[in-house]
């Protein structure tokens, strides 16, 4: 696959020139994964800080958000969806069943695979998570325009799937 570099000022966006050398006039700033990695390390400062008061950290957050009434997931579809090892997802599952929140069973169709389902607690504990997180929701996203983020996330989609399709390669 052949992969070119959106139109942007290479002056301030290439760090290193192709001799090697490094760009006296490269700014970081211009590198949209800084902003990505600023902007992530900062919701998740405002999620720990809001969970903290419901009892509740991010990996719960992540599962809790990922399961929903009495649907059922596999912990290995948690761990794809919330960019998670599975064996630190399996841990994760095995701490909330211990806590009330969970509980697993084997798929009906396939013995290998564990799934996860909410507990009377889980279903308790879900809208306290995402009562925080759409507090936050709401603080990141003051004064900026439902077209914006929609736009936001298709952009965003978009370079999740040239990433998914480069790891292919």
């Amino acid at each position: 696959m052949n992969y070119t570099t959106p139109d942007v000022d290479t002056a301030t966006r290439d760090a290193y020139a192709t001799d090697g050398t490094e760009n006296p006039k490269f700014d970081v700033q211009t590198w949209p994964f800084y902003w990505l990695i600023r902007t992530h390390d900062r919701y998740l400062e405002f999620l720990e800080a809001g969970l903290k008061t419901v009892e509740l950290d991010v990996p719960h957050w992540r599962v809790l958000m990922l399961l929903s009434g009495d649907r059922a997931r596999s912990v290995s579809y948690l761990a794809k969806e919330s960019c998670i090892k599975l064996s630190t997802m399996t841990r994760i599952v095995k701490r909330m069943q211990t806590e009330g929140l969970v509980e697993t069973r084997q798929r009906a169709s396939d013995a290998r695979v564990t799934e996860v389902l909410l507990t009377r607690n889980g279903r308790r504990a879900r809208p306290l998570a995402w009562h925080q997180a759409d507090r936050i929701y709401g603080i990141a996203f003051d004064g900026v325009e439902a077209e914006e983020i929609a736009q936001l996330n298709g952009t965003l989609q978009k370079i999740a799937r040239n990433l998914a399709g480069a790891s292919e390669k």
